[in-house]
């Protein structure tokens, strides 16, 4: 990754690049850049409230509703405590977008979890976030679902029992990423567009899933030796008392409520932020909780519990989704289902790309990524292009590398941890700096009960995933050496040097006469 950073900052400038230095101004919560022709250039407010909307739905149904359902059952043990796990996460998602709206109203910019961490923490914790998420994590992200997309692209073309060759797969996922980094660069309309369209799909698609199930419940539940009857008969016979094993059962439905947090990446880009932040959060994320249940729901009433988890050799059946198809489509179900699935990943991927590269960039205008990451291409509405680059040369890196599922999941606890400091910041900053605007303001049981169950989440997962989580932290813990060094290995090129830091995010308390 490093090597990637200073290939990019070593590259000669293009003549209509748009210079940006940290010197910048703020106009109603907007960014402000001088371009080196004395004009000035910001980030434009184009994300409407439907937009919003559509952006958190967007980004949380990908391939997780279509991959999760076997490890939730897995871990739960039982149709009725896997349902509650689904629940629980759902609840747990819509407490932090709670939490979310008022670090976002109250602190209006781009870049997620991080001038948060950074105004209520300082400089080295914040790092630590942009170092796991800029260049592991949401680059893996993206990666992944980038190959779940590649996957069911090509899944029509191959029977039941075949599955697609790699060599296959990845060309079209290195194809999909690439095609991502140019949308999302060239034109920032297109993307927000592009969001709206597939949102559109995939609700469609959860649509079809959930009705396929009522259908099979009315005609089937009352049918002894049929799933409909058969799996909601004695919904808890199984279940595992231990809690431990339901904490990584709501950790694996979290993978897919993850992006409940992604509106605060682009706070900057979104019209009236004040009010369009707890609207969009408060629709979107329950809309996705009970997406969700209904199509577990629908899984259990089509399929017995063998076709979607494999109890006695303790893993899950990959490519349940299919068979869902084609048992209650037929042999339409085959095509139409995997087609479904591509646009939902697809469309999550959008917006893991869109989010992604804004974080970089915003890290980079503070100095902790090399700051000709930090700079904006166009006129009409500039786009981080340079860290969109950025982000599309690691995950392209990691599909061409190999299967990356298995590590993502050593950051599963990561994530859950600087949730937990974002929220932790909230409170923090509540006493520190009481005086800040705050249009939004949540319940102060809300973060505490937030940040109580990240905790535990967080000793679950590492009580039952020991050394993936231990690995994770590791790497995490990484990132401090190359904090106190990242002068040196950022500013290698004549002429780079380092960004003035942002004073407006630092605590009032901390700013000096002179700096003043």
């Amino acid at each position: 990754a490093v090597a990637i950073v200073v290939q990019l900052s070593c590259s000669e400038m293009e003549d209509e690049e748009v210079l940006l230095d940290n010197t910048a101004g703020v106009v109603d919560g907007v960014v402000i850049h001088e371009e080196e022709g004395g004009g000035a250039q910001k980030m434009e407010r184009t994300i409407s409230l439907a937009s919003g909307i559509g952006f958190i739905v967007g980004t949380m149904i990908g391939s997780g509703i279509f991959a999760s359902p076997g490890a939730v059952l897995l871990h739960s043990h039982s149709v009725g405590l896997s349902l509650i796990a689904w629940v629980v996460g759902g609840i747990a998602a819509f407490m932090g977008s709670v939490c979310y709206a008022e670090l976002g109203t109250a602190i209006p910019e781009s870049g997620g979890e991080y001038p948060y961490i950074f105004r209520a923490f300082g400089p080295l914790p914040a790092f630590l976030f942009v170092w796991a998420s800029g260049v592991v994590t949401r680059p893996g992200s993206l990666a992944i679902i980038c190959l779940v997309c590649a996957q069911y692209i090509v899944k029509p073309f191959y029977t039941a029992d075949e599955q697609p060759s790699d060599w296959i797969v990845k060309p079209v996922g290195l194809g999909l990423v690439a095609l991502l980094a140019a949308i999302n660069s060239i034109n920032v309309n297109a993307a927000v567009r592009l969001m709206d369209v597939f949102t559109v799909l995939k609700i469609l698609a959860i649509a079809l899933v959930a009705m396929v199930g009522i259908v099979f419940l009315i005609k089937n539940g009352s049918e002894e030796g049929k799933p409909a009857h058969d799996n909601f008969t004695d919904a808890f016979a199984g279940s595992d008392g231990s809690f431990s094993s339901f904490g990584v059962a709501v950790i694996a439905s979290l993978w897919s409520y993850d992006g409940f947090n992604n509106l605060n990446f682009v706070t900057e880009e979104l019209r009236n932020p004040d009010k369009n932040i707890p609207r969009a959060l408060f629709i979107g994320i329950p809309s996705v909780c009970v997406a969700y249940v209904l199509c577990m729901l629908a899984y259990y009433a089509v399929l017995p519990l063998s076709a979607i988890v494999d109890f006695d050799g303790n893993e899950e059946v990959q490519g349940f989704a299919t068979v869902f198809g084609s048992e209650s489509m037929g042999q339409a179900g085959k095509v139409i289902l995997p087609l479904c699935i591509a646009a939902s990943a697809f469309g999550a991927a959008n917006g893991s790309a869109f989010t992604g590269a804004r974080l970089v960039y915003k890290a980079a205008l503070e100095g902790h990524f090399p700051s000709y990451l930090g700079k904006l291409y166009g006129t009409t509405t500039p786009a981080p292009m340079r860290a969109q680059v950025f982000e599309a040369l690691i995950a392209m890196g990691m599909i061409a590398a190999g299967d990356f599922d298995i590590l993502l999941s050593y950051f599963s606890v990561c994530a859950w941890i600087f949730y937990f400091m974002a929220v932790a910041a909230l409170l923090r900053l509540r006493v520190t700096e009481p005086t800040l605007p705050r249009p939004f303001r949540a319940w102060t049981i809300v973060p505490v009960a937030f940040c109580s169950l990240a905790a535990v989440l967080v000793v679950s997962i590492t009580i039952q995933q020991t050394v993936p989580s231990v690995i994770g932290i590791g790497f995490v813990l990484l990132g401090i050496p190359v904090f106190y060094h990242k002068e040196r290995l950022f500013s290698v090129c004549p002429g780079q040097t380092a960004p003035t830091p942002n004073l407006r995010y630092r605590a009032p308390s901390t700013i000096s006469d002179e700096d003043l």
